[in-house]
């Protein structure tokens, strides 16, 4: 009997296993957007919201995301990428869907050098200098 449970925890461990490393295993499918859903059950009634959506290119860069809160905007961002796929721009929008904010970035040797931040009147805000030392 002690075999059989043992048996059957290595078969059930094994399935994990695949399974998650069935998902893992799936980056080379180009998904171009998702949605998540969430449903809340309050007593007898079921409600259903948007909760995300996320959009991307074809390299999986994500070029937006919305999160919501009870079906409605929370946040909102979209981003533009560099040929070496470092991010070089991020936009937050507001719920009405006005930029509140920009943030560019600049990168050498594939490091982030500067970030610099600019509110929606494009006056600038905040900048950041990054400097690495290297072996």
């Amino acid at each position: 009997m002690k075999t059989v449970k043992s048996l059957y925890l290595i078969i059930l461990i094994s399935g994990i296993s695949l399974s998650a490393m069935c998902q893992k295993s799936r980056p080379n499918d180009k998904i171009k957007s998702m949605v998540v859903s969430e449903e809340k059950y309050d007593m007898l009634i079921k409600k259903q919201y948007k909760d995300s959506e996320t959009h991307y290119d074809p390299q999986g860069n994500v070029l937006e995301s919305i999160t919501y809160k009870l079906g409605k905007v929370e946040k909102h961002f979209k981003y533009q990428y560099d040929p070496d796929n470092n991010k070089i721009k991020e936009e937050e929008f507001d719920a009405a869907g006005r930029i509140k904010e920009t943030s560019e970035y600049k990168f050498e040797n594939g490091l982030r050098t500067e970030k610099v931040v600019f509110d929606s009147n494009k006056k600038l805000k905040s900048k950041k200098t990054y400097i690495y030392t290297t072996f």
